[in-house]
């Protein structure tokens, strides 16, 4: 670099780097994506007949907005999370060495330190605010198009729609906290391997390879040290009541990761040595075959530990959580139907088992993930004589529940109100969750 010449500062480097994601017409299309493909489920979700139902919220979904937006949530924290990671940085550091403008740009532009923090800022932007219009977007569409009717959250709890805004604008945004280390994650395959393949399809194998450990075992070891565990800590804003134990270890996992990944980035970039033998592009395949190598080692040894430890999902947190739940459907149901406030002093009784184990009256000592779990629930006041409900329920690993009634004892699948007018019957199929903290 010529001598008095002063090198641009970090804010530069972003807006460069930034100009280059934007100027790909790949990435443009995937933005325009982001916000069309919302609004088109939008559409797709006020003319069906028939709802997504194995998803939270999907049973809503055209209903109200608010589910319509969460519905999204689901998939894309998931599998839109990982893919827009790996889409604006897993190509951002081996593009450089694709065209061989590593020592022009470190000679010539930036620093090094300059280079790494304008690239991660710049990709991490892009994934974000990508993510953000995604969010926007389906709950604009969804409010504008399915409506804005209250939401029944996952305690069976009804929210009215100024606390739905709130509660759904803050789990898009607590998904942001998922997604970092997912960035970070491309940046480091995009260093590391110096292939741009395995930079933008990397996290989205791992993401797949997570969501496979999550629904094969609930063993807390596991599930408290993978990196998807806080992708579900966004159920627990819409639980009643919230608990923030799940949310802040969920923070604290995602910050752990992103602090692992971003210092092995840093740490592999720092010690290259761009001018000799290791900038060669010869030495791009040994470092993809190690890392697909080690990848392939660790999920073997995660799906053999998945099971291993204790469980939180035990039949006892279960009881009380159904019982919870279904009282509040039925609160749900009466005001809906009737237009009055319901009695909320009925003492409600869960008793959950699985396995086809005869339901005693004590507490079973059934645990664990499966969909092989049954419930009775029964209106313990004498002057009822109310007869018990069974409910076939799915146990899922993540701690959420789908549950099935019995239609002869809650009814169909749509009833009507007191004027006639039909709704959906929210105890014919309701989900919910319990978390596994």
């Amino acid at each position: 670099m010529p001598a008095g010449r002063v090198r641009p500062g970090l804010a530069a480097t972003v807006r460069v780097e930034l100009a280059k994601l934007t100027a790909q017409w790949p990435l443009r299309i995937v933005i325009v994506l982001c916000v069309l493909v919302p609004v088109a489920f939008a559409v797709v979700m006020r003319a069906a007949s028939t709802m997504p139902a194995d998803t939270l919220f999907g049973r809503w979904a055209g209903t109200t907005g608010f589910a319509t937006s969460l519905t999204v949530l689901n998939w894309a924290a998931s599998y839109g999370a990982p893919l827009l990671a790996g889409v604006f940085a897993g190509d951002i550091f081996a593009s450089e060495d694709r065209l061989g403008t590593w020592k022009t740009i470190l000679t010539r532009s930036s620093t090094r330190t300059q280079l790494f923090m304008g690239k991660a800022v710049a990709a991490t932007l892009s994934v974000w605010i990508s993510f953000a219009m995604i969010g926007v977007s389906s709950l604009v569409a969804g409010v504008a198009v399915v409506g804005s009717g209250p939401l029944v959250g996952l305690s069976g709890q009804a929210i009215g729609s100024g606390s739905a805004f709130g509660l759904v604008t803050a789990s898009w945004a607590l998904s942001l906290v998922w997604i970092t280390p997912f960035v970070a994650l491309a940046l480091l395959l995009s260093i590391a391997s110096r292939s741009g393949i395995i930079g933008v399809l990397g996290p989205v194998l791992l993401a797949l390879v997570l969501q496979l450990l999550s629904t094969i075992g609930s063993g807390q070891i596991v599930r408290s040290v993978l990196p998807s565990t806080p992708l579900d800590a966004w159920h627990e804003l819409l639980t009643d009541p919230l608990r923030t134990g799940p949310v802040l270890q969920g923070v604290l996992t995602s910050v752990g990761y992103l602090a692992v990944f971003a210092c092995a980035a840093w740490y592999l970039l720092r010690r290259r040595d761009f001018a000799g033998i290791d900038g060669a592009p010869a030495n791009r395949r040994p470092a993809a075959v190690r890392i697909s190598v080690a990848v392939a080692a660790i999920t073997v040894v995660l799906l053999g530990l998945s099971g291993v430890g204790g469980t939180a999902l035990t039949a006892r947190r279960l009881n009380t959580s159904i019982a919870a739940t279904f009282g509040n459907l039925a609160e749900v149901r009466y005001e809906w139907q009737s237009g009055s406030p319901a009695d909320n002093t009925i003492p409600w009784q869960a008793n959950c088992n699985r396995g086809g184990t005869p339901i005693g009256v004590g507490v079973s000592d059934s645990s664990g993930a499966g969909d092989d779990w049954s419930c009775t629930i029964t209106d313990t006041r004498p002057s009822d004589g109310a007869g018990v409900t069974t409910l076939d329920l799915t146990l899922k690993s993540n701690g959420c529940y789908q549950v099935q009634s019995s239609p002869g004892a809650v009814g169909a699948l749509y009833v009507n109100d007191d004027h006639g007018k039909p709704f959906i019957n929210p105890l014919y199929a309701f989900d919910g969750c319990l978390g596994t903290s």
